[in-house]
């Protein structure tokens, strides 16, 4: 193991914990989570649900509280992306969670809504 090992991350992680949405693909299920960094090219959330799998395609809703925006009100902003891989911490029953961002949309619109009502999973 190299004493220095090389940093393989192209944009830096700004440490932010926010909570976290997460649409799982081709349901009307989401689950829960907690951002531990984020980049303009990736997140590393925590969540204790072990719905998501490597590969899956997930949009996310950060909500930015207003201490932090300065917003009067919490920014929200959707993130899609595919999760790269997940790391189950045994210690607490969370599982980590990197996903690799393909864009970002700062609208402020959130998830896309449905009629039906979303299964919840923590």
């Amino acid at each position: 193991m190299p004493l220095n090992p090389v940093e393989r991350r192209k944009m830096p992680r700004l440490p932010m914990e926010v909570l976290v949405h997460i649409k799982l693909p081709d349901t009307f299920s989401e689950v829960f989570g907690e951002t531990r960094n984020v980049s303009a090219g990736g997140i590393y959330f925590v969540t204790r649900s072990d719905r998501l799998v490597a590969g899956q395609e997930l949009e996310c809703l950060l909500i930015l509280p207003e201490k932090l925006t300065m917003a009067p009100s919490p920014v929200l902003v959707t993130a899609h992306g595919k999760v790269l891989r997940i790391q189950r911490d045994p210690s607490n029953d969370r599982f980590g969670v990197a996903l690799e961002i393909s864009g970002y949309d700062f609208s402020g619109k959130g998830q896309n809504s449905s009629s039906q009502p979303a299964s919840r999973a923590y």
